[in-house]
């Protein structure tokens, strides 16, 4: 280890929620002595509040004489508003009782500890009971942690980080739903890369997913918090739009082609530009399989009038836009 370098621990905190002050006084010199953090509460509100809290402490000592709310109470409360597991919950008790036991295991306390006589506590017991908090704590907070990264790697596309194609369909037809109820806009652009196979040839794969990541955040800076954004082949992306209509996504995907494409990627010691085929829909509430099949085929339109253009349903109001190919309504057609 460099010799400046500093390792930073913290230790455990721990709640005592206790109105014996005698007792707080006690376990929180043993646990302070063991170079634990103790925080004492001396009613059930207050260790309620601090258990609900931000920074929430690892173990919790709840004593079974504590004001209202009662201890039981506090970890029934808890239990229901928390998905996650916080807090070790160890109920204490200064006799042995069954039917505070049965209250116990029924409110889902994590462990229950009887006081002797007097209300002393064994040290040795104390300490094995915190040692196996300690180790359940990591190891659920390790199980989360995998979890959370399992579920992320079935979401999302791995190379650009972006949703993959079918959490991105999933995001569209709740989004599709709340279009149908708040009669809002919504609009799928399919962009393509054009000729993307030329840069993997020329400039290897490697070369070719960077420039795939650097447009994957460009795009990300360009469009706004709420929408959505996916990689659905090598170098296809779909965006949902919601709020937008045909118009502005339109001028999205001009601002795309111009200030995303228009700008130099870097490959290796040099740099190249890009063309993209883009294909829009307007979705009216309608499914999202149908919407997405007509931006499909705005995009192919696209790819057969040469590329580097917009393909899609257009309002005639914008038939005159430079640099822009127009392409049937699929209704229409299907109407004629």
């Amino acid at each position: 280890m460099p010799v400046n370098s500093v390792t930073v621990t913290t230790s455990p905190l721990v709640l005592l929620g206790s109105a014996n002050l005698r007792l707080i006084e006690y376990l929180g010199a043993t646990l302070e002595s063991w170079h634990y953090q103790v925080e004492p509460a001396q009613s059930g509100v207050e260790a309620l509040a601090r258990l609900e809290g931000a920074n929430a402490p690892s173990i919790a000592f709840l004593d079974m004489n504590l004001p209202t709310p009662s201890a039981v109470e506090i970890v029934w409360e808890i239990r229901r508003r928390q998905e996650q597991r916080r807090t070790w919950n160890i109920l204490v008790s200064d006799r042995q009782d069954k039917d505070r036991i049965r209250a116990a295991l029924q409110c889902g306390c994590d462990d229950y500890m009887v006081l002797a006589p007097g209300n002393a506590v064994d040290a040795t017991d104390l300490k094995v009971r915190v040692r196996v908090a300690e180790r359940v704590i990591a190891m659920s907070t390790r199980l989360e942690k995998q979890s959370s990264e399992l579920r992320y790697h079935l979401t999302h596309d791995g190379l650009t980080g972006l949703w993959n194609r079918e959490a991105l369909m999933s995001l569209i037809f709740q989004e599709t739903d709340r279009v149908q109820r708040m009669r809002t806009s919504l609009s799928l652009m399919l962009l393509d890369l054009d000729d993307f196979t030329r840069i993997n040839q020329e400039w290897g794969y490697e070369s070719g997913d960077r420039i795939l990541i650097e447009l994957a955040n460009r795009l990300r800076r360009q469009l706004r918090t709420y929408d959505l954004i996916g990689r659905c082949g090598e170098d296809e992306f779909l965006l949902a739009l919601p709020g937008c209509t045909l118009e502005n996504a339109v001028s999205l995907a001009g601002r795309v082609r111009e200030s995303i494409l228009g700008r130099p990627f870097p490959v290796d010691q040099s740099a190249t530009t890009l063309t993209a085929s883009i294909g829009v829909a307007v979705s009216r509430g309608r499914s999202p399989l149908v919407v997405l099949r007509e931006a499909e085929r705005a995009l192919a339109e696209a790819k057969m009038s040469g590329k580097d253009c917009v393909r899609g349903d257009l309002p005639e109001a914008l038939l005159e836009e430079p640099q822009l190919a127009v392409g049937p309504d699929p209704a229409d057609a299907q109407a004629g």
